[in-house]
């Protein structure tokens, strides 16, 4: 059984922004003018964007929602002259359509003629200190015998004698064949 929800509580904005009007093909807040560049099946819908929509979006050249489940999901893309990742360019929005939207759902795209670049919050964390890859070569260096004193443990482990393969061989094979002669089948 589907539990019925006022339509007053599909905001899922924590912060509702602007509300948004639809003027042929603009798109248009207060300080906000989209343009509709494709709609289809008649996806935009004002009110359920103006709940899903955050600033965060007008970085994008390009906002993308799509319906599944009853629920609009937006994403943001840009042009593709830019130096991001390609798969949020809006050349891969019919990859993006077929692999991760539901099969023929439907969705629409508004363009940003003004990407706005975002500030970006200073956090109050203390900077750790990163060592430099310069320093390294800066540190004391041993003397030829501080280093042998710090690892002859590891040089005796070193030293042990080593068998050659063939010797190996020789030993395995002659093992396996002292295994063959103690197993006996015996017929009845």
């Amino acid at each position: 059984m589907k539990k019925e929800i006022a339509p007053e509580l599909y905001n899922y904005n924590k912060f509702p922004g602007p509300s948004f009007a639809r003027v042929g093909d603009k798109v248009v807040a207060e300080s906000i003018e989209l343009d509709l560049l494709e709609d289809y099946r008649e996806a935009f819908d004002q009110t359920a964007f103006g709940q899903r929509f955050s600033p965060i979006m007008l970085k994008f050249d390009y906002i993308v929602g799509d319906w599944g489940n009853e629920q609009l999901r937006l994403k943001g893309f840009y042009k593709d002259d830019k130096a991001v990742k390609s798969d949020i360019k809006i050349s891969r929005l019919d990859d993006y359509l077929t692999e991760f939207c539901n099969f023929g759902c439907a969705y629409f795209v508004l363009g940003n003629n003004q990407p706005q670049e975002l500030a970006v919050e200073m956090e109050e964390r203390p900077s750790r200190k990163r060592r430099n890859r310069s320093n390294r070569k800066n540190q004391r260096s041993f003397t030829v015998k501080e280093k042998n004193e710090k690892n002859t443990p590891r040089i005796q482990k070193q030293q042990k004698p080593e068998r050659s393969k063939k010797q190996s061989k020789k030993k395995n094979h002659g093992e396996s064949q002292e295994a063959k002669r103690g197993f006996v089948i015996r017929q009845k």
